[in-house]
């Protein structure tokens, strides 16, 4: 069994708490007002930011395929999202000065804090989820047609083809790290990945309640 097969339990019971939470209930019958929504990409850009530049400090020290695989996901991610940054008129000068709320903030915290105290295998096994949930929750919600197109197009840009071959390829990745520790830093790699569970699914929450300091 691989190192990600035994986290398969942790990101489930993660997905299944995210699709019954009332943001993405709203996001599929279409009642999510679009506020509400632009809060969560102003916020998920912060996030993305600091997740790409993360995904930049682990990859040097990671061979050079890995390196170049995981800079080129790490850019992918904030780049699905300009698409609906267009559509609610969101600048960039909007998302630039937004500063993260305190569960945005707590789980950029945990990230940094996984590579700084751990290294870089438990820093990427922290970095998955946000891949692994958001495609298995975007397969399952690609086929309700949300009744405001904004939205189905957001779950269909996780659902698709494309972010589950990303998906497969960061699994891929923390196999490979997994396989080059010991079973106490297994243990800390799957510590990293449900602390980053926890947070996925309380982001909803912050987006809902839009929540500040």
């Amino acid at each position: 069994m691989k190192f990600t097969d035994t986290l398969k339990t942790t990101i489930m019971a993660c997905h299944d708490q995210s699709v019954h939470h009332p943001f993405i209930q709203q996001l599929v019958d279409g009642s999510l007002p679009k506020e509400t929504f632009r809060y969560y990409l102003c916020q998920d850009h912060q996030y993305l930011r600091n997740f790409q530049h993360l995904h930049e400090l682990v990859a040097k020290h990671l061979p050079a395929d890995d390196a170049k695989l995981l800079l080129s996901l790490g850019a992918g991610e904030d780049q699905a999202r300009q698409a609906l940054h267009q559509a609610l008129q969101i600048t960039l000068a909007e998302l630039d000065q937004t500063s993260p709320a305190p569960t945005n903030y707590a789980y950029i915290t945990h990230m940094y804090y996984q590579l700084t105290k751990f290294g870089v295998a438990v820093a990427t096994a922290g970095l998955l989820p946000c891949y692994w949930l958001y495609n298995e929750v975007g397969k399952g919600l690609a086929q309700k047609q949300s009744p405001d197109p904004l939205y189905q197009a957001f779950f269909d840009s996780y659902g698709g083809e494309d972010f589950t071959t990303s998906t497969t390829q960061m699994r891929e990745i923390v196999d490979r790290l997994a396989l080059q520790v010991d079973q106490p830093t297994q243990t800390l790699m799957r510590g990293a990945f449900a602390k980053s569970c926890y947070y996925e699914v309380h982001f909803w929450q912050m987006a809902l309640t839009k929540e500040n300091w």
